[in-house]
């Protein structure tokens, strides 16, 4: 297991400003966002690569059945707004290169996900004032399972490259 001197700081520093930009800011600092993801690439394994892209996939369509259902809403988009979209691929990325080396146990990586995905959600909410969550209480069952889902399958996916 990897230890906390081990840990890709830079990957996980690098989300955690990007994740912030991205929503306070949106579209204005999409840019620098991409530049990080793409260095990040960069220095990736071709198999970690793919997981990316396919976590990112997983996640862009995720958010838009959520929001297609009702339990997300963008101020004045019909679609994921791009800053949402470039979220994904930062956020993909720091799940193959920290996070996924702990959810090895299902149902710890379902119990973090559950947790940590929908409070991301409403904290986004509040910051970007275009990102709305529905109150409804269907919606928040909806966002656990989801979030718990996709949990599992990021520490699935780790055995695609680690």
């Amino acid at each position: 297991m990897t230890t906390i001197t081990s840990m890709n700081w830079t990957a996980l520093i690098g989300f955690k400003l990007s994740w912030f930009a991205l929503v306070l800011f949106q579209n204005l600092l999409i840019i620098p966002v991409l530049l990080f993801v793409l260095w990040s690439l960069w220095r990736c394994s071709k198999a970690e690569r793919l997981t990316w892209l396919a976590l990112a996939a997983v996640g862009i369509t995720l958010d838009s059945v959520l929001q297609y259902s009702g339990v997300l809403s963008f101020t004045g988009s019909g679609w994921l707004p791009l800053w949402m979209l470039t979220l994904w691929l930062a956020f993909s990325l720091v799940v193959v290169q920290v996070f996924s080396v702990y959810l090895q146990k299902y149902w710890l990586a379902a119990l973090i996900a559950a947790v940590s995905g929908p409070m991301a959600y409403l904290g986004g909410a509040a910051l970007s004032g275009q990102m709305q969550v529905s109150s409804a209480t269907e919606a928040y069952v909806v966002l656990v399972l989801c979030w718990g889902c996709y949990g599992v399958l990021s520490g699935w996916s780790r055995k695609f490259y680690a």
